[in-house]
């Protein structure tokens, strides 16, 4: 099995840089230093956000997104973030998030762009295509899992316990985390033994 590349800190603030508008970089920001997944992402709802003295957000699984996004595995948990990403979240929703929208969709469309109306949830194909436009604009391939699977390496790396890791995650089976950064953490002259 393949595994998506991990991303550089400098080439992830360059992504960042690189977005045109605050929900855009705040939605990189929050898949970098969350782990989550892109549906759990999309379907986040202003109620999972707990900003203040404990920054965090709870991941939901929801079946009756608008968006038709998913949170796979449906397992339901607490991510831990810093106060510097409730700030971003603060600054798009001061700055961008439309006030006259009956909406509790943490990203939403925020201008009228073809087929899209103000207000309503983001969908894949939406993120599909900003992340197409970053990927041309910085010349950095990039994904959504890109940043899932870079925020678990690092932790990999920064020495956090496997256990840790999968309950972050959401795995269900701590052996899906093993598989998916047990290879990339490694060090170069490890990879020349094994």
């Amino acid at each position: 099995k393949t595994l998506p590349r991990c991303l550089t800190a400098e080439q992830v603030k360059n992504l960042i840089s690189a977005c045109n508008n605050w929900r855009d970089k705040f939605l990189l920001r929050l898949l970098y230093e969350s782990g989550l997944r892109i549906g759990e992402a999309l379907g986040l709802r202003h109620e999972d956000m707990i900003t203040g003295n404990d920054n965090k957000i709870k991941v939901v699984p929801r079946h009756n997104n608008q968006n038709n996004v998913r949170a796979k595995g449906g397992v339901r948990r607490t991510v831990h973030v810093s106060k510097e990403l409730m700030q971003w979240y603060t600054a798009y929703l001061i700055d961008e998030y439309p006030e006259d929208i009956d909406c509790d969709y943490v990203f939403i469309v925020i201008k009228e762009i073809g087929k899209g109306k103000i207000g309503e949830p983001l969908k894949y194909k939406t993120i599909d295509s900003l992340f197409r436009r970053l990927s041309k604009k910085t010349v950095i391939k990039i994904t959504p899992h890109m940043l899932r699977h870079t925020h678990a390496t690092e932790l990999i790396r920064a020495g956090w316990d496997m256990a840790y890791v999968q309950k972050r995650l959401g795995h269900s089976d701590v052996q899906t985390t093993i598989n998916t950064v047990s290879y990339t953490h490694l060090t170069l002259p490890t990879k020349r033994i094994v």
